[in-house]
């Protein structure tokens, strides 16, 4: 019996690597990883052999219709780099939020505070779990196929893939 399939925790550059040489050695591989494969940059690396790949990432923030004057503020920067300002953007406004709250910069009862209910971001509503993870689902299998990404059709609906990610 041969292995079918691989979850690699890297970067790109890593398993691109090691995409392109399972295929060269024809290893009819599956790899599925996270978030860093979500560039053209890891095409460049695994050429041909990146076709079936998969990897996780959050639904497109830019098409969140809640939050449009972020959105255009924000597109000022290259559009590969938009979802991930946005990110940014939202951790920023959720801890200013939780600053507000507590009263204080002090960060226990700030972490309180970020801990104790919901917050609307330019990524949609924010809400953690007593340790501090993301209490919300969220995270989409795509799939790299002919050089170009797309969604895996996750429980009959299609989302919309990260703005920039396939460019």
């Amino acid at each position: 019996m041969e292995i079918q399939i691989v979850y690699i925790a890297g970067y790109y550059n890593e398993i691109g690597l090691i995409v392109r040489q399972t295929g060269k050695a024809g290893a009819r591989l599956t790899v599925i990883a996270n978030d860093p494969l979500m560039t053209s940059d890891f095409l460049a690396i695994a050429g041909d052999a990146a076709n079936r790949t998969l990897f996780t990432f959050m639904p497109e923030p830019t098409k969140n219709a809640a939050v449009p004057a972020a959105v255009a503020r924000l597109m000022t920067s290259s559009l590969s780099a938009a979802g991930c300002t946005l990110y940014a953007y939202a951790a920023v406004q959720a801890w200013a939020e939780s600053v507000k709250y507590a009263g204080t910069f002090d960060p226990t009862p700030v972490a309180a505070a970020l801990r104790s209910g919901s917050i609307n971001t330019t990524i949609g509503t924010v809400r953690l779990d007593s340790k501090g993870d993301n209490a919300a689902s969220g995270f989409i299998v795509y799939r790299w196929r002919d050089n170009s990404g797309e969604v895996v059709e996750q429980n009959g609906s299609s989302v919309p893939a990260p703005h920039g990610a396939f460019q």
